[in-house]
Protein backbone atom coordinates (compact mmCIF):
# COMPACT_ATOMS: atom_id res chain seq x y z
CA UNK A 1 0.00 0.00 0.00
CA UNK A 2 1.74 3.35 -0.98
CA UNK A 3 1.02 6.70 0.87
CA UNK A 4 -2.42 8.39 0.98
CA UNK A 5 -3.25 11.78 0.02
CA UNK A 6 -5.67 13.46 2.03
CA UNK A 7 -7.84 16.56 1.17
CA UNK A 8 -5.86 16.82 -2.18
CA UNK A 9 -7.80 17.00 -5.69
CA UNK A 10 -6.16 14.47 -8.06
CA UNK A 11 -4.13 16.42 -11.03
CA UNK A 12 -5.88 14.92 -13.18
CA UNK A 13 -9.06 16.77 -12.34
CA UNK A 14 -7.98 19.75 -11.57
CA UNK A 15 -6.20 20.07 -14.85
CA UNK A 16 -10.03 19.30 -16.59
CA UNK A 17 -11.04 22.07 -14.19
CA UNK A 18 -8.40 24.65 -15.25
CA UNK A 19 -8.75 24.01 -18.89
CA UNK A 20 -12.48 24.35 -18.86
CA UNK A 21 -12.66 27.40 -17.35
CA UNK A 22 -10.60 28.84 -19.75
CA UNK A 23 -12.37 27.34 -22.57
CA UNK A 24 -15.72 28.62 -21.64
CA UNK A 25 -14.14 32.27 -20.56
CA UNK A 26 -12.84 32.89 -24.39
CA UNK A 27 -16.02 31.36 -25.93
CA UNK A 28 -18.62 33.46 -24.38
CA UNK A 29 -21.49 34.67 -26.86
CA UNK A 30 -22.41 38.71 -27.29
CA UNK A 31 -24.39 40.86 -29.69
CA UNK A 32 -23.18 43.89 -31.11
CA UNK A 33 -25.46 46.89 -31.53
CA UNK A 34 -29.41 45.61 -31.04
CA UNK A 35 -30.76 48.82 -29.75
CA UNK A 36 -29.59 50.14 -33.12
CA UNK A 37 -29.89 46.91 -35.46
CA UNK A 38 -31.92 47.76 -38.96
CA UNK A 39 -33.83 45.20 -40.74
CA UNK A 40 -34.73 44.89 -44.51
CA UNK A 41 -37.29 43.14 -45.51
CA UNK A 42 -39.25 42.71 -48.97
CA UNK A 43 -41.59 39.39 -50.38
CA UNK A 44 -40.14 36.41 -49.28
CA UNK A 45 -42.02 34.66 -52.14
CA UNK A 46 -39.09 36.49 -54.28
CA UNK A 47 -36.85 35.28 -52.02
CA UNK A 48 -35.55 38.13 -51.15
CA UNK A 49 -32.26 38.13 -49.02
CA UNK A 50 -31.33 35.21 -50.85
CA UNK A 51 -27.91 36.74 -51.28
CA UNK A 52 -26.32 40.18 -49.07
CA UNK A 53 -23.68 42.02 -49.69
CA UNK A 54 -22.24 45.15 -48.09
CA UNK A 55 -21.55 48.25 -50.86
CA UNK A 56 -20.20 51.77 -50.09
CA UNK A 57 -20.11 54.10 -53.95
CA UNK A 58 -19.29 57.85 -52.34
CA UNK A 59 -22.97 58.71 -52.46
CA UNK A 60 -23.41 56.11 -48.69
CA UNK A 61 -23.18 52.87 -47.22
CA UNK A 62 -25.31 49.88 -49.18
CA UNK A 63 -26.36 46.70 -48.64
CA UNK A 64 -27.26 45.03 -51.65
CA UNK A 65 -30.20 42.17 -51.46
CA UNK A 66 -30.38 39.23 -53.96
CA UNK A 67 -33.94 38.56 -54.73
CA UNK A 68 -33.79 35.84 -57.12
CA UNK A 69 -37.11 35.05 -57.88
CA UNK A 70 -38.21 38.46 -58.21
CA UNK A 71 -41.17 38.75 -60.63
CA UNK A 72 -43.10 35.41 -59.27
CA UNK A 73 -45.62 33.89 -60.14
CA UNK A 74 -45.46 35.19 -63.62
CA UNK A 75 -41.06 34.27 -63.97
CA UNK A 76 -38.52 34.28 -61.85
CA UNK A 77 -36.25 36.46 -63.74
CA UNK A 78 -35.00 38.00 -60.22
CA UNK A 79 -33.48 41.33 -59.10
CA UNK A 80 -30.95 43.25 -56.74
CA UNK A 81 -32.21 45.75 -54.06
CA UNK A 82 -30.24 48.50 -52.98
CA UNK A 83 -30.57 49.74 -49.09
CA UNK A 84 -29.10 52.63 -47.32
CA UNK A 85 -27.26 52.09 -44.59
CA UNK A 86 -26.52 55.45 -43.21
CA UNK A 87 -30.06 56.63 -43.62
CA UNK A 88 -32.86 56.55 -40.87
CA UNK A 89 -35.35 54.68 -43.10
CA UNK A 90 -35.27 50.21 -44.01
CA UNK A 91 -36.82 51.05 -47.70
CA UNK A 92 -34.82 49.58 -50.20
CA UNK A 93 -34.92 50.51 -54.46
CA UNK A 94 -35.43 48.09 -56.58
CA UNK A 95 -32.30 48.01 -59.43
CA UNK A 96 -34.59 46.82 -62.27
CA UNK A 97 -31.49 45.12 -63.98
CA UNK A 98 -33.68 41.97 -65.38
CA UNK A 99 -34.98 43.88 -68.43
CA UNK A 100 -31.14 45.21 -69.13
CA UNK A 101 -29.18 42.17 -68.75
CA UNK A 102 -28.88 41.16 -72.05
CA UNK A 103 -26.85 39.23 -74.54
CA UNK A 104 -26.94 40.70 -78.18
CA UNK A 105 -27.35 38.73 -81.17
CA UNK A 106 -28.86 35.55 -79.27
CA UNK A 107 -32.23 34.54 -78.68
CA UNK A 108 -32.40 34.60 -74.63
CA UNK A 109 -34.73 32.54 -72.61
CA UNK A 110 -34.38 35.08 -69.30
CA UNK A 111 -37.91 34.02 -67.70
CA UNK A 112 -36.52 32.22 -64.70
CA UNK A 113 -33.30 33.13 -65.25
CA UNK A 114 -32.55 34.21 -61.02
CA UNK A 115 -30.81 37.37 -61.61
CA UNK A 116 -29.56 38.45 -57.96
CA UNK A 117 -28.79 34.52 -56.99
CA UNK A 118 -25.17 35.90 -56.75
CA UNK A 119 -23.60 39.08 -55.47
CA UNK A 120 -19.72 40.17 -54.95
CA UNK A 121 -17.81 43.07 -55.40
CA UNK A 122 -16.03 44.12 -58.50
CA UNK A 123 -12.69 45.44 -56.86
CA UNK A 124 -11.62 45.94 -60.91
CA UNK A 125 -14.46 48.60 -60.97
CA UNK A 126 -15.67 49.61 -57.90
CA UNK A 127 -19.15 48.31 -59.01
CA UNK A 128 -20.42 44.52 -57.92
CA UNK A 129 -21.29 41.24 -60.16
CA UNK A 130 -24.66 39.80 -60.19
CA UNK A 131 -25.63 36.60 -61.80
CA UNK A 132 -28.56 34.15 -63.17
CA UNK A 133 -27.41 31.01 -63.43
CA UNK A 134 -30.08 29.80 -64.95
CA UNK A 135 -30.37 32.45 -67.84
CA UNK A 136 -30.33 30.07 -71.23
CA UNK A 137 -29.93 30.40 -74.75
CA UNK A 138 -32.12 29.11 -77.90
CA UNK A 139 -29.91 28.08 -80.73
CA UNK A 140 -32.65 26.20 -83.00
CA UNK A 141 -34.67 23.99 -81.12
CA UNK A 142 -32.12 23.49 -78.36
CA UNK A 143 -31.85 25.39 -74.83
CA UNK A 144 -28.14 25.97 -73.16
CA UNK A 145 -28.35 27.35 -69.74
CA UNK A 146 -25.10 29.20 -69.65
CA UNK A 147 -25.96 31.48 -67.17
CA UNK A 148 -25.44 35.26 -67.47
CA UNK A 149 -23.65 37.75 -65.22
CA UNK A 150 -24.33 41.76 -64.92
CA UNK A 151 -21.49 44.08 -64.20
CA UNK A 152 -22.94 47.43 -62.10
CA UNK A 153 -21.43 50.45 -62.26
CA UNK A 154 -20.73 51.98 -58.91
CA UNK A 155 -23.38 54.64 -58.90
CA UNK A 156 -25.89 51.66 -59.89
CA UNK A 157 -25.95 51.79 -63.77
CA UNK A 158 -25.62 48.16 -65.96
CA UNK A 159 -21.92 48.38 -67.69
CA UNK A 160 -21.92 45.60 -69.44
CA UNK A 161 -23.91 41.99 -69.72
CA UNK A 162 -21.53 38.37 -70.54
CA UNK A 163 -22.20 34.57 -70.87
CA UNK A 164 -18.56 33.03 -71.40
CA UNK A 165 -20.22 30.01 -72.67
CA UNK A 166 -22.97 31.86 -75.50
CA UNK A 167 -22.94 29.81 -78.77
CA UNK A 168 -22.54 31.96 -81.45
CA UNK A 169 -24.20 31.19 -84.86
CA UNK A 170 -25.92 31.74 -88.03
CA UNK A 171 -30.08 31.81 -89.04
CA UNK A 172 -30.45 29.97 -85.12
CA UNK A 173 -27.96 27.57 -85.62
CA UNK A 174 -25.33 27.81 -82.82
CA UNK A 175 -21.83 26.15 -82.84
Amino acid sequence: MGPERTGAAPLPLLLVLALSQGILNCCLAYNVGLPEAKIFSGPSSEQFGYAVQQFINPKGNWLLVGSPWSGFPENRMGDVYKCPVDLSTATCEKLNLQTSTSIPNVTEMKTNMSLGLILTRNMGTGGFLTCGPLWAQQCGNQYYTTGVCSDISPDFQLSASFSPATQRGVNSVCQ
